[in-house]
């Protein structure tokens, strides 16, 4: 999950307007309250952000209105869709089927190039959420479609911060080792230039990789006042730390719980460290 101060960029970056088509937002609202998650606004991208878990089981067949509109819609419309197939094939466990799966990667992967910014966001975002979901309980994940970690590197060389952001999320979630150097280099640059959300962004991405490497940074920010603070940085510092050396930093992670500003990016660590999430 991307700490509470990018996804404030993000959603500031790319907002789109509210009036958007009746027709688009009825039947994915209609579909995600029938699993138990409520969209206020037709907010869909605020349901993904918030780690929303469906708690009415996934019918067969609950992926069609998502992918029907993935494949033929376009615009908001488009950018509404994936984030609901993220939200229902998601953290909840998985839900949907094989065929499925490969359907909504392929589009997944032509949002990474489209035009508008919201569609490459939210592509790179829940591609990298449901390509790092378990398949089962032994843990495996499924393959992620050809051309997503490509993909995902022509954002993270882009020049738009945002496209940057997106793409250190999604690569961090899917563990991609490829991404280690670049990572690194980004956080080290990132750091020097005071950027906190960025550097934050890289740190939280090296983290969830788990390459050893890593936690030689991490180390390095013991007694460092760069990692202090209440913000969404400082959060990812603790994440990292729990991650790689398992440090008792997950009761700041806790602790944060009560943070309405951090609240969702402390849910999402708990979730990815195997706690309990409340």
């Amino acid at each position: 999950m991307m700490p509470t101060i990018r996804l404030a960029s993000l959603l500031l970056a790319f907002t789109l307007s509210a009036a958007s088509a009746v027709f688009a937002q009825t039947p994915l609202a209609d579909l995600l309250e029938r699993h138990g998650v409520t969209v206020k606004g037709g907010r869909f991208d605020v349901a993904f952000d918030s780690y929303a878990v469906p708690t009415v089981p996934i019918t067969p067949g609950a992926f069609a209105t998502p992918l029907a509109l993935m494949t033929g819609g376009a615009g908001r419309e488009r950018v509404d869709a994936a984030y609901v197939f993220g939200v229902l094939a998601g953290r909840a466990g998985r839900g949907a089927s094989p065929q499925e799966l490969a359907a909504a990667g392929q589009i997944l992967v032509a949002m990474l190039s489209a035009d508008d910014r919201a569609s490459r966001i939210a592509g790179a975002r829940v591609a990298g959420r449901v390509f790092a979901a378990p398949l089962d309980a032994s843990g495996s994940r499924p393959p992620a479609p050809n051309g997503l970690v490509d993909g995902l590197f022509r954002l993270l060389n882009s020049e738009a911060e945002i496209d940057q952001l997106a793409a250190m999320d999604a690569l961090g979630l899917l563990r991609d080792a490829s991404a280690v150097p670049s990572l690194t280099e980004r956080y080290r640059y990132y750091r020097s230039e005071n950027q906190r959300a960025h550097a934050g962004g890289a740190l939280e991405a090296l983290a969830r990789i788990g390459d050893p490497a890593a936690a030689v940074l991490v180390r390095e920010l013991a007694g460092d006042r760069w990692a202090e603070g209440k913000d969404a940085t400082a959060l990812a510092v603790a994440f990292a730390r729990e991650r790689l050396l398992k440090d008792g930093s997950i009761a700041q992670i806790r602790a944060a719980l009560d943070d309405k500003s951090r609240r969702d990016q402390a849910r999402g660590y708990l979730a990815e460290l195997g706690a309990p999430v409340p």
